[in-house]
């Protein structure tokens, strides 16, 4: 995909002036949508990581108490 020059971004900026104040709203929520389904994916791939990484080193295998243990150790120090 073709990278946006600052031309570009002025043309954008143009056209978005030109709307209504309605139509402006609608693309300002269109351009949440758009950062939003960006922070998704980002946590959908950490996601995927953190469960393979607990897979690799067994983590799966722990109950809730396994963790609340774990927990309880690392705040007291031990």
């Amino acid at each position: 995909m073709k990278s946006l020059n600052e031309a570009d971004e002025k043309i954008i900026i143009d056209k978005i002036r030109e709307l209504s104040p309605d139509k402006r709203k609608e693309v300002l929520d269109f351009v949440d949508f758009l950062a939003s389904r960006s922070k998704v994916k980002k946590w959908v791939e950490f996601d995927e990581w953190a469960m393979n990484l607990a897979r690799k080193k067994g983590f799966s295998k722990l109950k809730y108490e396994d963790i609340a243990l774990i927990v309880e150790d690392l705040r007291s120090g031990r």
